[in-house]
């Protein structure tokens, strides 16, 4: 039996590989069936000998030669020796090569006796890496320069095409995918015109959007509300006379705010926050009782301007919005580093940034002033109207701990004189910072934020120390605020409601307690109940009905959601002894709080 040397074989089936790929799929895509009869003779390949090895120019122009030839034949060639009569079967063929036990290789450096120098190095790894169809020995080696009988050189060159034949769709592998097609017309072509129009879609948006930096987010606010007093309730716009001016006949009334803002981040680590509202102007019963009014210096009150309430008015959040769209927010947060963000702002609310509490939002808790914020951390002349200024929030390593600081001067924007101060440094202002710690402590998630406020509004200055705290037991959570203040009306105010003497230092406390449940009834919803008392101070009463009580104030929510953006809440509140006076009848307000956010 003839044997071929093994390098030799190999550089031949590397060369003959592109000539079947080239043969395997003609240009009509046609099976070329041959009669074996017709099949020419393949020329015998000469053997390598010592004298070839060492000239592997030569020898290499004589194997390119060799192939030539072979590549040249017409019709597909047979193996067969025609020097022996006998036909070998397959089986035999398996039997006669079981004894090499080789084992497939995937790069032809696991071959140990194969050096880059070798004259069939490319050969090889072209076989080896890029067919996968050529094995080495178990020991590791390849052995290119044993001879090869013809039967292992069919065995090679069959692994060789079965590689091909697995990467390469033949004739009828065509057929069937044309035919899928055809089957699948309809479908495809509908498949292709929706994809069409959602690029027409994405090409409309992108040329029409807004901004690429930007978002809009707004809510809309619904309230329907009616309230009435105990008795007959005093309303004096001069402040001195309690019980002798007469609220008038309560009516419902329907209430509207609507809050537009755009968010915009440049780096995704910052944020630009503009904020329009307006709404329909309406009120409700708290509003339209004064709850709060004090009297200036020169004897004149000025209701729901801030500038003259120190004591919290406790109306609706949303009431007295007016029609006319006003900026409410402008702000721009950032961070310098990881873990601190920085805000300034030539118009924002100190709560942007402290006192916090999940349970208090004014679109999804509490609804009035005195529950939404501490009245002494944040006095109602700063947080009401905002100002100029900034703060920060500082949570090293994302952990337990926070650090905030807030500053809002409410006359930040003149240049001059405003009632008698103003300015990014006067009257009304206030600098507040704060510490959190917010942990899970086993079945327990809950947060305490220890706060101090240095203020001034309405010739009144404070320095105030606080505490804002909450707890969820699972289902159940229970919060509260404390304040106390050590004040100065410096002889040019007061802060009670129907007082005619400009007071000195004093002393005051604000509280409030409250509980919830989530999930009551529909999952997502929340029933809670609050208690508080706005303004507990040690000015002694100077007439009856003049801060000769305290106020109380009293809320109950269940806010419900209908989907993931429109919630509704049945609201009850109630102010007892308002304006810290016995000679006030106590006020009750009913509403109906629906929240569209989008």
């Amino acid at each position: 039996m003839a044997r071929l040397n093994l390098g030799r074989i190999l550089f031949s089936v590397s060369l003959l590989l592109p000539v079947y790929l080239a043969a395997a799929v003609p240009a009509n895509a046609e099976d070329k069936v041959t009669d074996a009869s017709q099949a020419q003779e393949v020329p015998a390949l000469s053997p390598i000998t010592a004298e070839s090895l060492s000239n592997p120019v030569e020898e290499t122009a004589q194997a390119n030669a060799e192939i030539s030839s072979l590549s040249s034949v017409e019709q597909p060639f047979t193996l067969a020796d025609q020097s022996i009569g006998q036909t070998t079967s397959v089986s035999d063929l398996v039997e006669s090569t079981k004894s090499d036990s080789v084992g497939q290789v995937t790069s032809v450096s696991q071959l140990s006796d194969v050096q880059p120098t070798d004259w069939a190095f490319q050969a090889l790894q072209s076989l080896v890496e890029r067919y996968g169809c050529i094995a080495g020995y178990p020991n590791g080696t390849f052995r290119g320069n044993r001879s090869a009988t013809r039967y292992e050189m069919a065995a090679a060159l069959n692994a060789c095409l079965d590689q091909i034949s697995d990467r390469f769709a033949s004739k009828a592998d065509l057929d069937a995918v044309k035919a899928l097609q055809d089957e699948f017309a309809a479908e495809l072509a509908t498949l292709r015109g929706r994809v069409d129009g959602l690029e027409a879609r994405v090409d409309t948006v992108e040329a029409q959007q807004f901004s690429t930096t930007t978002k809009l987010s707004a809510t809309a606010v619904f309230l329907g509300q009616f309230g009435d007093s105990s008795s007959a309730f005093d309303i004096s716009t001069d402040g001195r006379d309690p019980g002798l001016d007469q609220l008038g006949d309560s009516r419902a009334s329907a209430i509207a705010a609507v809050y537009m803002s755009f968010n915009t981040s440049f780096s995704g680590d910052d944020l630009l926050e503009t904020t329009l509202f307006f709404g329909n102007g309406g009120t409700d019963i708290f509003t339209e009782a004064s709850i709060g009014d004090t009297t200036s210096a020169n004897g004149v009150a000025s209701p729901l301007t801030g500038d003259r309430q120190f004591l919290n008015p406790s109306q609706n959040y949303f009431a007295g919005v007016g029609t006319e769209a006003l900026l409410y927010r402008l702000a721009y947060t950032f961070k310098p580093i990881e873990d601190l963000a920085v805000t300034v702002a030539p118009l924002f609310y100190p709560t942007d940034i402290i006192d916090g509490n999940s349970f208090t939002s004014p679109f999804t808790g509490f609804s009035t002033w005195f529950f939404v914020n501490n009245p002494l951390i944040t006095p109602f002349a700063t947080n009401f109207t905002g100002g100029a200024g900034g703060g920060f929030d500082f949570n090293p390593g994302g952990g337990p701990l926070s650090f905030r600081g807030a500053y809002t001067a409410v006359n930040g924007f003149s240049a001059v004189q405003v009632d008698n101060d103003g300015g990014l440094f006067g009257d009304p202002y206030q600098a507040t910072a704060e510490i959190e710690y917010a942990n899970t402590f086993g079945a327990i998630d809950g947060a305490i934020r220890l706060q101090y406020t240095n203020s001034a509004v309405s010739e009144i200055e404070q320095d105030v120390i606080g505490v804002n705290a909450e707890a969820k037991f699972g289902r159940f959570g229970i919060f509260g605020r404390y304040g106390f203040s050590f004040a100065n009306a410096n002889g040019e105010t007061t802060p009670i409601p129907f007082d005619t003497v400009q007071r000195g230092e004093f002393d005051a406390q604000t509280w409030q307690a409250g509980i919830g449940v989530d999930d009551l009834l529909i999952p997502g919803s929340q029933l809670a109940a609050a208690v508080g008392m706005p303004f507990i101070n040690s000015i002694d009463s100077p007439a009856a009905g003049v801060n000769d009580e305290e106020q109380i104030n009293i809320e109950m929510f269940y806010r419900f959601p209908v989907n993931d953006n429109i919630t509704i809440s049945p609201i009850f509140s109630a102010i007892l002894n308002p304006n810290n006076s016995s000679a006030e009848s106590d006020l009750y307000q009913g509403l109906v709080r629906v929240v569209f956010s989008f």
